[in-house]
């Protein structure tokens, strides 16, 4: 995510509708792509996005620049994206109908080609890190933000990260080695 010139922002904070589109435009793919990533529903991503943005807005006079603008917006991404979680959580009543089972027994379609089936299982894989270890994990690898970024927007110190990713790592090599094993 490329970040935004200081006038933008601060036009934007002064009630410039046309500085905040701007805004918008320029963080919206980012914040849409880690809204996916922690949710794992591209509906419920843009729901997300959008009740982010929204926040951002009424909250533009709170942003200081004392972190990048961009951190600033994932974090309001981030916390939004576990609000719908946990909203949906309470809202879903999980099936112990065998019938509701079936369709989740687990075993991945097969779709052919090696590249994007590759990526469909990694993709699934990262959704089934824990949260703690996803959202560093999407922050880092698929954003393509440092340590010194993704510890500002989720608000845990560097060692915390490090700990975190090599966590995160583990399991998916692990867990696309299995599938992969299996497969055989």
């Amino acid at each position: 995510m490329r970040e935004p010139e200081p006038e933008t922002i601060r036009r934007a904070q002064a009630g410039d509708l046309r500085a905040f589109e701007s805004l918008v435009r320029g963080a919206q793919t980012d914040a849409w792509r880690f809204a996916y990533h922690l949710t794992g529903d591209r509906a419920l991503a843009e729901d997300v996005t959008q009740e982010a943005f929204l926040r951002a807005y009424r909250a533009l006079d709170t942003f200081h620049g004392e972190a990048k603008f961009s951190s600033w917006l994932l974090r309001i991404v981030r916390n939004c994206a576990v609000d719908a979680y946990r909203k949906t959580k309470r809202e879903n009543v999980v099936s112990t109908d065998p019938a509701d089972m079936a369709g989740r027994s687990g075993r991945p379609e097969q779709t052919g080609g090696g590249g994007a089936e590759d990526r469909r299982r990694t993709a699934a894989a990262i959704r089934r890190l824990p949260i703690e270890l996803r959202e560093p994990f999407v922050a880092i690898e698929i954003l393509g933000f440092t340590y010194q970024e993704t510890s500002a927007i989720l608000r845990v110190k560097i060692g915390t990260l490090k700990s975190r990713m090599y966590r995160a790592r583990l399991l998916l090599m692990h867990a696309l080695s299995e599938e992969a094993a299996g497969e055989m």
